[in-house]
């Protein structure tokens, strides 16, 4: 080939940002995250910018390690190609689910054979190459052929005469690409105002940049069959939405995890909004909460039973995953009621979050939980960083078992060399620790770097309410350079990660005008009436 290229989240969310909770040991063997050894320099991305036309590399998000181009041959995608596949591990049906992708994504059904192939990559590594009429994908199972495929998509490009689709091409390509980590997550709300298709568009967008888990936190939507007064009945989901999802994120290669929060945001509500789920509408249920209605009270055993249902509700509906967040974060008001002001509130907190981690693990489930509420407030090592827990909760994080994976949430902007301290300390008190973004690039970026360097468990990148301030793109485009990707991360194009939310909607199909682009409005009445 010539011409080759190769303090309160609530709050924060107008600076800073969430989170912190727990789980305990239990004799169930639970799974493991599946770290990724570091990446060797030698593997790193080969891309020679200057080379290399960014016409082409602009299209890829997130950006695959090493690639190869030559612009000067074309391979189309007509009734001549073949498609050949590389597996290490045996998948029958990796044939006809591939002729499938090439057919929705391509509107061509190739000739496809599955090989199987010793030295094909390992985990979710893939390879790619293509010439004349032949691609060739390697893999070590059909995870790697879908990423292969889902670059393929972005970098591949249709000619018409007519002005109706005919038939997409790529340059003569090779790309040999693997995650930069094993947990690759986004954090998904669901409000009442949240439309089914938006958590769909969401969760085949997350596939599409290559993310493994998406974690969706209810706010009052789901639709408890057990507690129906927990949940607003005219705006939450419906069973059959929660089992359509959780199958096609499986179809998709992507883990859907149910939050519930189980200490604070007790309202199921955000609290700038005054609302509560159910207190509005069931004052019966006050005792079930401190006074606030924030915290949920712990000395009451009528909460732990209405917890436990409500939880084993949601580890059903998602076909019980290997993972369940307890939120845990900004428990402002906890053991203000009488009967837990004058408890070992300690004591209380460390019951409730073991009573709960037992009960995931013999699910087979790992409680994942905020970092917050674990680290004192006051402690001088965490100054400038999140950090909310009371002198009455010290000493919690010792008691807890090792298995917790723990959800450290920082989104302020990175100072000069920046450790992020309370994520290394977790990591040492023998926790898997998950560094956690939100809407500022720079954080999204560091907090990628961080992990790749002190060795932590993954990202998982937050979103709250940004889906309505149209800050969505940039969590997607750049979380998904910060998991994938290996530093120095390249720019990511805007125009391009909206070109993909298009082939997005092409694949649900988008059928309402408020269901397309970044945003349902162009110009959004709240705001120009």
């Amino acid at each position: 080939m010539n011409n080759k290229t190769t303090f309160s989240r609530r709050t924060f969310l107008s600076g800073i940002a969430a989170a912190g909770a727990g789980t305990a040991f239990s004799a169930v063997k639970l799974p493991e995250i599946d770290l990724l050894k570091k990446i060797d320099e030698s593997k790193n991305r080969e891309i020679i910018e200057n080379d290399t036309d960014p016409i082409l590399l602009k299209r890829f998000i997130p950006r695959p390690k090493n690639i190869k181009l030559n612009d000067d041959r074309e391979v189309i995608f007509d009734n001549q190609l073949t498609v050949k596949i590389e597996l290490k591990n045996a998948d029958n049906h990796a044939k006809h689910k591939t002729s499938d992708l090439f057919k929705q994504y391509f509107n061509v059904t190739p000739a496809v054979s599955v090989t199987q192939k010793t030295d094909a990559p390992d985990g979710e590594a893939y390879k790619i190459k293509a010439a004349g009429s032949l691609i060739t994908l390697s893999a070590s199972n059909f995870a790697g052929i879908r990423y292969a495929c889902n670059t393929l998509r972005q970098l591949a490009e249709v000619h018409s005469s007519t002005g109706e689709s005919t038939n997409y091409s790529i340059p003569e390509t090779e790309i040999d690409d693997a995650p930069a980590m094993a947990f690759r997550g986004l954090h998904l709300c669901w409000f009442p105002e949240t439309e089914t298709i938006q958590i769909e568009q969401y969760i085949r967008w997350a596939s599409y940049y290559k993310f493994n888990h998406i974690i969706i936190e209810f706010w009052a939507t789901f639709p408890f069959a057990s507690h129906p007064e927990f949940n607003w009945q005219e705006y939450s989901a419906t069973p059959g939405d929660i089992r359509r999802l959780v199958k096609l994120g499986k179809e998709l290669g992507v883990t859907l995890i149910p939050q519930l929060n189980i200490f604070g945001h007790a309202s199921g509500s955000r609290g700038g909004s005054g609302k509560h789920a159910p207190l509005d509408f069931f004052p019966e249920f006050q005792s079930l909460f401190e006074p606030n209605g924030w915290v949920w009270c712990l000395s009451n055993p009528a909460t732990r039973k209405l917890l436990t249902d409500i939880v084993l509700e949601t580890l059903e509906a998602f076909d019980y995953p290997p993972y369940y967040h307890i939120g845990g974060d900004e428990a402002d008001g906890a053991a203000e009621c009488r009967s837990c002001r004058h408890s070992d509130y300690k004591a209380l907190l460390i019951d409730h979050l073991t009573f709960f981690h037992k009960l995931l693990a013999e699910k087979n489930c790992r409680m994942m939980m905020w970092h917050d509420m674990l680290i004192q407030s006051n402690d001088p090592r965490w100054k400038g960083y999140v950090a909310n827990g009371t002198p009455r909760m010290n000493g919690v994080l010792n008691a807890l078992p090792k298995d917790i994976i723990i959800c450290d949430w920082q989104y302020g902007s990175p100072k000069e060399n920046e450790t992020w301290p309370t994520m290394p300390y977790f990591k040492k008190q023998g926790f898997q620790v998950l560094a956690c973004p939100w809407n500022n690039v720079e954080n999204i970026k560091s907090l990628g770097e961080t992990v790749v360097k002190t060795d932590l468990d993954g990202l998982l990148c937050t979103t709250w309410h940004s889906p309505s301030y149209n800050q969505l793109l940039n969590i997607m485009m750049y979380g998904a350079q910060a998991t994938w990707s290996t530093t120095p991360y390249t720019s990511v194009n805007g125009t391009m990660g909206m070109r993909h939310l298009r082939q997005i909607g092409w694949d649900i199909p988008n059928k309402k005008y408020q269901n397309t682009g970044v945003h349902e409005w162009q110009v959004r009445p709240d705001i120009y009436p």
